[in-house]
C-alpha cells in the first residue's frame, strides 16, 4: 500500500493518465491521493493500448504525429486553462515513452535527432522549442541557476523550459491486474518513508574505462564523491577496477552500471550469485548511471543488452535519472549537482532539472517529484567542496578537483573546467568544419591540434602533457555550456 495523503496538499502538480488503461487510473489516482493533489489535477488521455494491462512493452512508443495529436495538444489545451499555477507534470506507466525519430549518422546525431522521451517533450509544452532536433539550441537556462524554480519561470518567461515533468513506472507485476505495480507503489512508497541518517552514499568508477569515457570519472563521478564528502555525509568511493555489491543502505548512488567493464552478470543490478548489486537502498534514495539506454523500457526483459533502471526500482530506489537513448555524455544529468542538491534538502525533481544540461532530448526522471531527503547535512556550507586542498574562495574549478590550479590562459577558470578556448562564454562547435579558423568551434580547435600531434597548453585541460582523447572528451562534456564555475562567488565569462 502507498502511504496516505498527511494533510499535505500539492496544487502546482499535475498528474496525466490514460484512462484507456486501468493501471495507469490506479497509479495517477493513488499519487494523487499520497500528495494531496486537487481532484481537477488529474488529467486523463486517451491513448489506444493493446493491452490495458501493460504487461508488454508496446504502449511505450509513440509516433510523433500521435504524439501531437493524443497527448501534446489535449494537453496543452489544458494547461493553457490553468494557467500559471501547475508547475510539475507527473506521468505514469500506461503513457508513451519514447517519441519516433529517424536515425542519423553519428556525426549529425546531436545536430538532428528528432526521437526524444515523452517527458522531455512535455517539459517543453506552450514553447517553440518542442519537437526541435538535437541538442544545438536546447541548452538548459536552469542549469544550475540558484532561483527557485517558481521564481525563475517568473522572471525569465521566455525560458523553454515550461514544466518539470516525473514519471511513476516500473515493471509490471508477475500477474499484471488493474491495480498499482508492486514497483510502482514500492517506488511511491520509498518516498514517503522515515529517512535513515547514517546511510551511505555510493559512488563506482571504472579505472579501466576508454579514454574517451574515463575522462567523465574525473568530471562526473569523482566530484560526486568529493562534494558530498565535503558535507560531512559518509561516502563510499569506489575507484577500484571492481563492481561494487552488498552496500547497506544506500542514500545516493552515482555508477556506470553496464558500462562498467566488472559487472558480473548482463541483469547488472539485484541478487546475482549470493551478492546484493548494488546494495540495500535506504528510505527517499536518489540515483544515477551512466548508461545510455537504461529508461529504454519498464517491460520485463526476456534478455539484457545495457542495464535497466527498472531494476535499481525493483531494489527499492526512490528516484533515479535515466534515458530513452543514446544521449552522449554530454548530455547525461550532472550526478555531482543532482545528489548535492538533493543533500541539501531541494526536492527530487528541482535537483534533478538543475543538473540536467539540455532540454527536449533522451532524458527521463523517475520517480516522485516531490521527495525530499528531509536531513540537514553536517555541512551545508563546506569551505572546499570539490576536495582539492584549495579553498573554494581561491578554487578555479570550483566543482572540479583540481589541485594544482593550472590556468594557462590566465582567465581566472582553471584548464580542468575550461574548455572555452576562444573566451566567449560558451564551449562551441562548428560541427566538424575546421575552416576557417574564425569559425572553429572549441570542439574542432582540440580535435584539430590531437590529430595533428601537436600541443598547446591551453588545448591540454588535464595537464598530462598531451592533447589527447581525453582532453576532447572533457571538452564535449561543457558543449553549449559555460566554462566553470570558477571561484565561489564568480561567475564564468
Amino acid at each position: 500500500m502507498v502511504l496516505g495523503c498527511s494533510g499535505e496538499r500539492h496544487p502546482e502538480v499535475a498528474v496525466i493518465v490514460n484512462e484507456l488503461s486501468p493501471v495507469s487510473e490506479a497509479i495517477g489516482q493513488a499519487y494523487a491521493d499520497s500528495r494531496g493533489i486537487p481532484k481537477a489535477n488529474l488529467f486523463r488521455l486517451r491513448i489506444p493500448v493493446n493491452d490495458p494491462l501493460l504487461a508488454d512493452g508496446q504502449h511505450e512508443t509513440i509516433s510523433r504525429a500521435k504524439f501531437e495529436e493524443l497527448v501534446q495538444q489535449p494537453l496543452m489545451a489544458w494547461l493553457t486553462e490553468r494557467g500559471e499555477s501547475i508547475e510539475i507534470l507527473v506521468t505514469t506507466k500506461g503513457l508513451p515513452l519514447t517519441i519516433d525519430g529517424s536515425e542519423w549518422p553519428a556525426n549529425e546525431f546531436l545536430q538532428k535527432s528528432t526521437q526524444a522521451s515523452v517527458d522531455a517533450e512535455l517539459a517543453l509544452i506552450g514553447s517553440d522549442q518542442i519537437g526541435s532536433p538535437g541538442i544545438a539550441s536546447s541548452a538548459n537556462p536552469w542549469f544550475g541557476d540558484p532561483r527557485d524554480f517558481r521564481r525563475f519561470r517568473q522572471e525569465v518567461p521566455g525560458s523553454p523550459l515550461r514544466y518539470l515533468v516525473a514519471r511513476l513506472t516500473g515493471y509490471p507485476d508477475e500477474n499484471p491486474g488493474p491495480g498499482v505495480p508492486q514497483d510502482v507503489a514500492r517506488l511511491m512508497k520509498a518516498a514517503r518513508q522515515t529517512p535513515q541518517p547514517d546511510a551511505t552514499w555510493l559512488v563506482d568508477q571504472d579505472p579501466e574505462l576508454p579514454p574517451m569515457m574515463e575522462a567523465a570519472n574525473d568530471q562526473l563521478l569523482a566530484p560526486a564523491a568529493a562534494l558530498l564528502a565535503s558535507m560531512g555525509f559518509q561516502v563510499h568511493h569506489d575507484n577500484e577496477p571492481t563492481f561494487v555489491s552488498d552496500i547497506e543502505w544506500i542514500q545516493g548512488y552515482a555508477s556506470w552500471g553496464s558500462n562498467d567493464g566488472h559487472e558480473a552478470h548482463p541483469q547488472t543490478y539485484g541478487r546475482i550469485e549470493g551478492h546484493l548489486y548494488p546494495g540495500r537502498f535506504a528510505p527517499r534514495a536518489l540515483a544515477v548511471d551512466l548508461v545510455s539506454t537504461n529508461a529504454r523500457s519498464f517491460s520485463r526483459p526476456k534478455s539484457y543488452g545495457q542495464s535497466l533502471i527498472g531494476d535499481l526500482i525493483a531494489g527499492g530506489v526512490g528516484g533515479i535519472a535515466g534515458h530513452i537513448a543514446e544521449p552522449s555524455l554530454p548530455a547525461v544529468v550532472r550526478p555531482h549537482r543532482m545528489l548535492r542538491d538533493y543533500a541539501l534538502g531541494e526536492s527530487a525533481i528541482h535537483a534533478y532539472y538543475r543538473a540536467l544540461p539540455y532540454l527536449g532530448w533522451m532524458n527521463v526522471y523517475i520517480g516522485d517529484p516531490l521527495m525530499t531527503l528531509d536531513l540537514v547535512p553536517p555541512v551545508r556550507q563546506p569551505n572546499d567542496q570539490d576536495g582539492d586542498g584549495i579553498p573554494d574562495t581561491l578554487d578555479n574549478c570550483l566543482e572540479i578537483p583540481n589541485p594544482e590550479q593550472r590556468d594557462t590562459d590566465t582567465d581566472s577558470i582553471g584548464n580542468r573546467c575550461d574548455p572555452d578556448l576562444n573566451n566567449d562564454g560558451r564551449v562551441t562547435t562548428s560541427w566538424g568544419a575546421s575552416f576557417p579558423s574564425l569559425r572553429r568551434g572549441d570542439i574542432e580547435s582540440i580535435a584539430l591540434i590531437q590529430s595533428r600531434g601537436e600541443y598547446s597548453e591551453d588545448h591540454d585541460l588535464d595537464g598530462n602533457g598531451v592533447v589527447d582523447e581525453r582532453d576532447l572528451s572533457i571538452a564535449q562534456l561543457y558543449l553549449f555550456l559555460p566554462p566553470g564555475p570558477g571561484r565561489a562567488g564568480e561567475v564564468a565569462r
